[in-house]
């Protein structure tokens, strides 16, 4: 008798009664499995499900944007490459004005005639000619002006200055002003008139990606106003000795265009402060962390935001038209 024999004879040899026991107890076995386990298990799906979703949500939260950066130049040397004197602007080349012992740096911005003030007198405007000074020549310059008061603005913090022979008048700003208050800042500019609100920046956590800058569009400027800049007696805190300077939570750019400045931050921070450096110098107020904290989340809940995404441009040289 083969082994192949004897295994088929004993399974054969199973009794009938004891398959079906062994059939009937391993459904039995199943069915008495609880019934909160398979509602367990359905819970545990539907949680992975919605984490899932809310995961993808967060990680997607705005739309993307591409933004295009020039590839690699020489951007760094002309940045530090002096023009001659022959390619500045009138501005740039006579941009020294002292009057009334304060000193003013001339800059681009252009006030209109119907936005000049008083006359405030004749000066001499100064210059200096880096190249004629590697010469070794005499290289500072000279160019009579007429200085006037900029309508609705301190003649503190600046003032127009137009040179002999020209027909255009030239913001000139006080870069040592330093106002008191919060309020005193808004008056001397005129910033309810003068000041332009772009859009604003925000460094947002993604669960998975990290953080990432988002840009916010669309910023109601009156808002800006009503929760950052309306209280005038915030007493201007800022020092350059303090180097511990409150954390930025968001940043907007804003733009003064009667004084040439363009893309100037005006930053919300922690503990209820907002920073500028409008004019050149800082500025740092305490207008509350409820304000504060109201203007963010209007940002962040209320503004058309978009996760910026910084590529390459192509060189232009030896690119198909």
């Amino acid at each position: 008798m083969t082994a192949g024999k004897t295994i088929s004879d004993a399974l054969t040899g199973i009794s009938a009664e004891y398959i079906e026991k062994a059939e009937d107890y391993s459904v039995k076995k199943w069915a008495k499995r609880p019934m909160w386990f398979t509602w367990a298990a359905m819970a545990a799906g539907l949680c992975l499900m919605l984490g899932g979703g809310f995961l993808y949500k967060a990680e997607n939260r705005y739309p993307v944007k591409i933004k295009e950066i020039a590839g690699e130049t020489d951007t760094l040397l002309d940045l530090e490459r002096i023009p001659y004197w022959e390619d500045m602007e009138i501005y740039d080349q006579y941009s020294q004005i002292v009057l009334d012992g304060i000193e003013y740096r001339a800059g681009r911005g252009e006030v209109a005639a119907d936005q000049l003030g008083t006359k405030l007198g004749d000066i001499i405007a100064y210059g200096w000619d880096e190249y004629a000074n590697i010469a070794g020549e005499d290289a500072v310059r000279y160019c009579n002006a007429t200085i006037y008061e900029i309508k609705n603005m301190s003649a503190q913090c600046a003032v127009a200055v137009q040179y002999e022979g020209t027909d255009v008048c030239y913001s000139a700003d006080n870069s040592s002003y330093r106002p008191a208050t919060l309020g005193q800042f808004v008056e001397d500019l005129d910033l309810k008139n003068t000041l332009a609100v772009n859009r604003a920046f925000y460094e947002y956590r993604k669960p998975i990606g990290g953080y990432t800058s988002i840009q916010f569009e669309n910023i109601d400027k009156a808002k800006v106003f009503d929760l950052l800049l309306s209280d005038a007696a915030a007493a201007n805190e800022y020092s350059d000795l303090d180097f511990e300077q409150p954390e930025t939570i968001l940043d907007i750019s804003v733009d003064v265009p009667i004084l040439g400045y363009e893309n100037i931050s005006l930053s919300v921070c922690e503990d209820g402060y907002i920073m500028t450096n409008i004019l050149s110098t800082g500025k740092q107020f305490f207008v509350g962390e409820e304000n504060t904290k109201a203007f963010v989340e209007y940002v962040l809940n209320e503004c058309d935001g978009y996760e910026i995404v910084y590529t390459s441009a192509p060189d232009e040289i030896g690119m198909p038209e």
